[in-house]
């Protein structure tokens, strides 16, 4: 499969937030991760959440959306206004934010527990595809986390 820019309009914004923690800040942090993930995800124009953590602290927020006006509408968001932003003023030594577009969508390849084999689908940044083996049919498992 050929790796097709993506025309501006139709591609989607990867807006990355790194936050580096103290002890204590981290503390206060982890018992608001799980309405973070769930409040970013439930925002209309949210295609992805992810968080990855790093040794000393760090994490790394990795969110698609459709569209500015999208990360807007998380930006707006009570709890993020409430609860995060106030928050990370507190808990945090360091934070960074980057917005990006996708100008070249590459498939994304997942491998089928039945089979064994690989299939691969576009668009690469939705982790619902592939759904469905190319070979054998079956129901591929979703994306977890």
């Amino acid at each position: 499969m050929s790796d097709p820019e993506v025309p501006e309009a139709d591609a989607p914004l990867l807006v990355l937030a790194e936050f580096v923690f103290t002890e204590e800040g981290e503390a206060a942090f982890l018992p608001h991760l799980d309405q973070t993930m769930e409040e970013t995800r439930a925002t209309e124009g949210c295609l992805q959440a992810v968080l990855w953590t790093r040794p000393g602290r760090r994490y790394q927020f990795s969110t698609l959306w459709s569209e500015r006006a999208a990360v807007t509408r998380w930006v707006e968001n009570d709890f993020h206004r409430r609860v995060l932003m106030p928050g990370f003023r507190k808990w945090c030594v360091e934070g960074c934010f980057g917005d990006y577009r996708l100008t070249i969508d590459h498939a994304r390849a997942r491998k089928c527990p039945d089979c064994g084999r690989w299939t691969q689908e576009q668009p690469g940044w939705d982790e619902r595809r592939p759904a469905q083996c190319a070979k054998c049919e079956s129901v591929l498992p979703a994306a977890t986390g």
